[in-house]
């Protein structure tokens, strides 16, 4: 008599990805590294699981840290805030607004588009994708180019800039 064909083999389910791309949930031995860590970087977490989705009290750490003089840092705590809850708007809108004042429009254009696809009829998407324009008009400056947004918005980035240039143009 001849034996029943053993089964197929299983397939791992699919991998899970965080809202940046790295594999989510974490297994537990790796979670509890990732626990230790957010724990002795930033003492004022008492509990990382739980403190990472309080969103007033990350948005109170990063103002902290912020005012501290240590922007990193803080872009640092909130980005490992939204990868524990990527449903955390405040959160996402405070990463917007730091790579937008730093200029940097390369992780501001990746960020707004994370973005959108967590919250895909937020109505500050058409003002993110103006100010992804401007931060592109930004990197291409031109000594004739006067752009509003340095005169009427104090964007203190885009100001330096817009100085530098008038200055190199007056010479």
């Amino acid at each position: 008599m001849s034996q029943p064909a053993p089964p197929p083999p299983r397939m791992p389910p699919p991998q899970k990805v965080s809202v940046f791309g790295l594999p989510w949930p974490l297994e537990p031995a790796l979670l509890r590294v990732r626990l230790r860590y957010v724990s002795a970087r930033f003492l004022q977490v008492p509990e990382p699981r739980a403190a990472l989705r309080n969103t007033a009290e990350m948005l109170r750490w990063a103002e902290q840290m912020q005012d501290d003089g240590a922007p990193r840092s803080a872009a640092e705590l909130m980005r490992l805030a939204v990868e524990e809850d990527p449903s955390q708007r405040p959160l996402w809108q405070y990463l917007l607004a730091r790579a937008f004042e730093d200029g940097d429009s390369s992780a501001f254009a990746s960020l707004r588009d994370i973005f959108a696809s967590q919250f895909p009829n937020d109505p500050a998407l058409p003002e993110l994708a103006s100010m992804v324009h401007r931060l592109s008009c930004d990197d291409a400056v031109a000594p004739d180019a006067w752009r509003t947004t340095s005169f009427f918005h104090r964007v203190d980035y885009a100001q330096r800039r817009l100085h530098e240039a008038l200055l190199e143009a007056g010479k």
